[in-house]
């Protein structure tokens, strides 16, 4: 394999890790959680968080 050959895909194999952890670090981050939807809280404690949030 010649020297240019390896440069070009090690050059290809770094740019998608790079691109892969970009992604990664600025994705839409998921909540933890059921997201407020949900049935194991109470009325009451949702109430209570709400709240606690103001």
């Amino acid at each position: 394999m010649s020297p240019t050959l390896q440069t070009i895909l090690t050059l290809v194999i770094v740019a998608l890790a790079a691109a892969l952890l970009l992604r990664s670090w600025f994705g839409k981050k998921k909540s933890p959680g059921c997201g407020g939807d949900c049935g194991a809280v109470s009325p009451e404690i949702k109430q209570l968080q709400a709240k606690l949030k103001r």
